[in-house]
């Protein structure tokens, strides 16, 4: 599995880095700050998985358009938003993008398991 995480926070990285190495152990993740580097990444590597943030000060793209975009690289891919922005219409343009998952920070791990337990595409 080929998973994606974009976040501009090094921290989250961190974060996220440890917590998949227990959810998925065998996954590929590969991590950005950037998230026109992370799709760039996706148009040339492809992914099963998009791990990001909603909102990105002072960069081209916020989550919900990077995620339409890698979308359009690979429609069956899973999305989950990891955002520490509680934010309605953010919440709601993941519902309408199929978005596996939506979490705010801080979440219980257990949910980002589940997000990764039961994704939208079995593909994963």
């Amino acid at each position: 599995m080929k998973i994606i995480h974009v976040d501009a926070n090094r921290f989250a990285e961190n974060t996220m880095r440890e917590q998949i190495s227990q959810i998925v152990p065998d996954a590929e993740l590969h991590c950005f700050n950037h998230p026109d580097t992370a799709l760039a990444f996706a148009e040339a590597e492809g992914c099963d998985v998009l791990l990001t943030d909603t909102v990105f000060d002072g960069f081209s793209l916020d989550g919900t358009m990077l995620a339409e975009q890698v979308q359009r690289v690979n429609p069956n891919v899973n999305i989950i938003f990891v955002t520490d922005h509680a934010d309605t219409s953010a919440a709601f343009s993941a519902w309408q993008l199929g978005a596996s998952a939506f979490l705010l920070r801080p979440y219980e791990k257990q949910r980002l398991t589940r997000a990764f337990a039961d994704p939208r595409f079995a593909s994963v």
